[in-house]
């Protein structure tokens, strides 16, 4: 794998840039402590060369040289450096036999090494008020080695910080990266036209997955709809395909007699009937198409499902009669929901009409409001003849016919624009075998999304 394939992933930025912030906090901190330790021993060590030489210079001139060599001797670490040189710099006594080029000023600098002085000491230079010079100092190779060592520390934790988060943002990074191979290759089998394909899912319900659970529900859709678009210009062809041509024909014949009574009445007739089918045909699609537009959820409100049964089967309870079958309702829980009414109630409509349509008489179609955990269940259950398990899905489709269908007038879009209503209300809509019979279940709560 190549740097910016890394680089690309969040993972890998993310971890380097907490490991560059960590690195920058440590060597802060160590920093400081650097600062402090250091700087607090480096101003003890002037405080005590001044207060040295403080104690020094108040010795007269003739003691002087034997207090020096006195505290040269009480010095057992040898850390301790003193001087005592005649006005021209002609050295008298003391452990520092050259007179070091620093200021006379009585503040301690540092010396250059070579000679009487250690590679890291520091000193100071007083004139005495008889002319005089001398010079006391300390060695310090013991604070700069701890100096040295803390410097070693801040390099050495700012590499192996660095070095630490490089590798773990590579690693942490190799999985992301496998899995979006994963997903450009899904993602070119979609663009090639592959619809079916899907997202992969690792199953740990990081953002990858949320991500792919939203991209394989919008594939979903996509390919229901596409599905939908590309079927529907050859099966409203072929469905219309025979009264299209014998309307046609009938107007054609229509046109050469001038004489409309007997015959050419009746074609007439035949004629107009057929318009009413394609008529009734196109709105069935239009209303379906109505129901999938987004915009018609701007009527949503919260609605009562046992409402909308009682006026349901008010509405249909004389046309069962005239059928001979009984049309009763069972509500066991409140049917609350967030829904439009008018859709709502046409879905319910749809599921009765069609009910009544293929129940034989002396049947009966009941309408189960019942409680789940998720929400409220309409059942709608017949003992018609029911529909095959193998045609349930494709009878929710457009202009699709079950073997049962076929000796009734219909065209094939009641239980799709019920399909239509579920589907943009988020409810789930399946058919189950009543036994006899057919139960058309409409889960009343929205589908969410399973990350």
């Amino acid at each position: 794998m190549r740097i910016p394939e890394f680089w690309r992933t969040s993972r890998f930025r993310q971890t380097l840039i907490y490991g560059t912030m960590f690195a920058c906090i440590l060597l802060g901190m160590l920093g400081f402590i650097y600062e402090q330790t250091a700087g607090y021993l480096g101003r003890q060590v002037d405080t005590i060369l001044r207060v040295e030489a403080t104690a020094l210079v108040r010795v007269d001139a003739e003691t002087l040289p034997e207090r020096i060599d006195q505290e040269i001797e009480r010095d057992p670490r040898h850390v301790d450096l003193y001087g005592l040189f005649s006005r021209d710099g002609t050295w008298i006594t003391g452990n520092v036999r050259r007179l070091p080029a620093i200021p006379l000023d009585g503040s301690p600098h540092e010396l250059v090494p070579g000679g009487d002085f250690a590679p890291d000491a520091r000193a100071l230079a007083v004139r005495l008020p008889w002319g005089e010079v001398m010079v006391v100092g300390r060695d310090i190779t013991q604070l700069a080695e701890f100096r040295r060592i803390i410097l070693k520390a801040l390099v050495w934790s700012a590499a192996l910080v660095i070095v630490i988060g490089l590798g773990l943002g590579v690693v942490l990074s190799l999985q992301p990266l496998r899995r979006i191979r994963e997903v450009r290759a899904a993602s070119n089998r979609i663009m090639l036209g592959d619809l079916g394909a899907r997202l992969p899912m690792a199953g740990r319900h990081d953002e990858l997955d949320m991500l792919a659970a939203i991209v394989n529900a919008m594939m979903d859709e996509i390919e229901r709809l596409v599905r939908e678009a590309k079927s529907v210009g050859d099966v409203v062809a072929h469905d219309l395909r025979t009264p299209l041509t014998r309307l046609r024909l009938m107007l054609y014949r229509l046109n050469h007699d001038a004489r409309l009574s007997g015959e050419h009445g009746e074609l007439l007739d035949q004629a107009l009937r057929d318009a009413d089918t394609l008529l009734s045909r196109f709105r069935a699609i239009l209303r379906i198409s109505e129901i999938e537009n987004q915009s018609r959820r701007a009527g949503f409100e919260t609605v009562d499902l046992e409402s909308i049964l009682d006026q349901a089967e008010e509405l249909y309870g004389p046309l069962a009669e005239d059928h001979r079958l009984v049309l009763t309702k069972r509500v066991s829980t409140e049917g609350a929901i967030h829904a439009d009414p008018e859709l709502m109630f046409e879905a319910v409509g749809n599921l009765i009409d069609n009910a009544i349509k293929f129940t034989p008489s002396g049947g009966r179609i009941c309408l189960v409001l019942s409680p789940t955990a998720r929400g409220p269940e309409l059942h709608v259950v017949d003992n018609g003849p029911g529909v095959p398990p193998e045609e349930r899905k494709a009878v929710l489709q457009r202009f699709y016919r079950a073997s049962r269908d076929q000796p009734s007038p219909g065209s094939g879009l009641g239980l799709s624009v019920v399909a239509a209503i579920a589907h943009l209300h988020g409810f789930g809509l399946s058919l189950e075998d009543a036994s006899p019979g057919l139960r058309v279940v409409l889960k009343c709560w929205p589908r969410a999304l399973e990350f």
